[in-house]
């Protein structure tokens, strides 16, 4: 970049995932009025020639990955180095990711050229790779190899009754992992196949696993069984009223949250339940992902179950609302600025949830966040994806 073709401007604003300055540039942006709003910056030696590479989505470094000399990769996901890619990696002279990054062993090294807004987990060089979850088919232990060793970054599941692990421990598989998640009449056959620093969770006897997240009502109980043991939440069905489910449901076991609604939380506490959390859902009024909503009284005083304004940018308080209305019928979530009298705002402050400001309107509505924005209406703007100075 040229200083001169900058010098005029009495005000620069750049707003940039990834920056990218050699030792020139960096002196002259330090002379300029500039100010840089970014995620990383990397600074490349005067005088390299960097090929840039950009991807969305995630990215595997292998032994095959062709690449050119100094260049620099961005990824906007999860970055997956296989070993045996010291060659490879030795070609790039930076690695941005937001995301993860998942690395072998033997090159934690190499670590010190990725820049990594997210995750770093390393994994032993002779592991087969998994998903970070695993969940097990009664196939896999087909497809195994002999002697493998397999890699799952969080946590192996064993949901299905029909995998053959006598079969895994015959072809002496090992699974290094944090935790496995197993029914009770399994366990002893996975002690051969996990170390004994793996986490085991051991789903009681009897008791059927369901993985993830579930619907309770009658249809999940005549499919699976009165003895649920469930790996995540549970969202009660709202037509479903929990005293029909006395009789089928013997016994309910949550590791995550129970979502129900307030009518049914009487009831629900009848039934031989175990639940890590209990969340009552919201049966009210919903806007949400708005520029400007305006709460005025007679909404509030229409909507029984009140209201929930949430992902908005400005909010703006109709003068006939009450303190108390406020506090008995509205809910404000993740918001720029909520525009309120000086008598609303101690309502306001005690019922909302990540707002940037709360208090009177200026001359215009936009929110404080965008304030140092006003200026743009007169400024060059260039809106790209990738520009050079």
């Amino acid at each position: 970049m040229k200083e001169e073709d900058y010098s005029h401007f009495e005000k620069m604003l750049i707003n940039a995932e990834l920056v990218i300055v050699n030792e020139t540039s960096k002196s002259i942006l330090n002379r300029l009025p500039v100010t840089i709003n970014q995620e990383c910056t990397i600074e490349i030696p005067d005088g390299v020639e960097i090929e840039l590479n950009t991807v969305n989505g995630s990215y595997e470094i292998t032994g095959n990955t062709s690449v050119k000399e100094h260049t620099l990769l961005s990824i906007n996901g999860s970055l997956t180095i296989h070993p045996g890619t010291e060659a490879v990696l030795t070609k790039y002279e930076k690695i941005s990711v937001n995301g993860s990054v998942k690395c072998p062993k033997s090159l934690e090294g190499y670590l010190s050229k990725i820049s990594v807004n997210g995750s770093v987990s390393t994994y032993p060089d002779d592991c087969v790779l998994l998903d970070k979850t695993f969940v097990m088919d009664k196939y896999f232990p087909l497809r195994a190899r002999e002697g493998g060793r397999y890699y799952a970054e969080n946590m192996v599941v064993i949901q299905d009754p029909d995998v053959d692990l006598q079969k895994l421990a015959q072809k002496q598989v090992q699974f290094v992992t944090k935790q496995l998640l197993v029914p009770e009449c399994k366990v002893e056959d996975c002690v051969a196949l996990f170390d004994e620093q793996v986490d085991f969770v051991v789903v009681p006897e009897g008791m059927k696993l369901i993985y993830g997240d579930a619907v309770l009502n009658g249809q999940l109980l005549e499919k699976e069984g009165g003895n649920l043991y469930v790996y995540g939440s549970v969202k009660l069905d709202e037509n479903c009223d929990p005293d029909a489910l006395r009789n089928s449901l013997e016994k309910l076991i949550v590791k995550g949250t129970v979502i129900l609604r307030k009518s049914q939380e009487e009831a629900f506490q009848k039934l031989n339940a175990e639940y890590d959390r209990l969340e009552i859902s919201w049966e009210g009024r919903i806007l949400e992902n708005k520029v400007s909503v305006r709460v005025d009284k007679s909404l509030l005083e229409n909507s029984p179950e009140g209201v929930r304004v949430r992902n908005a940018a400005t909010i703006k308080i109709a003068e006939d609302v009450t303190p108390d209305l406020i506090l008995d019928k509205l809910s404000i979530a993740n918001c720029a600025k909520v525009s309120c009298s000086e008598a609303q705002e101690g309502a306001i402050a005690a019922i909302a949830e990540n707002v940037a400001k709360i208090g009177e309107s200026g001359d215009d509505n936009l929110p404080g966040i965008f304030d140092s924005f006003k200026d743009l209406l007169s400024t060059k703007l260039i809106n790209a994806e990738h520009y050079v100075m």
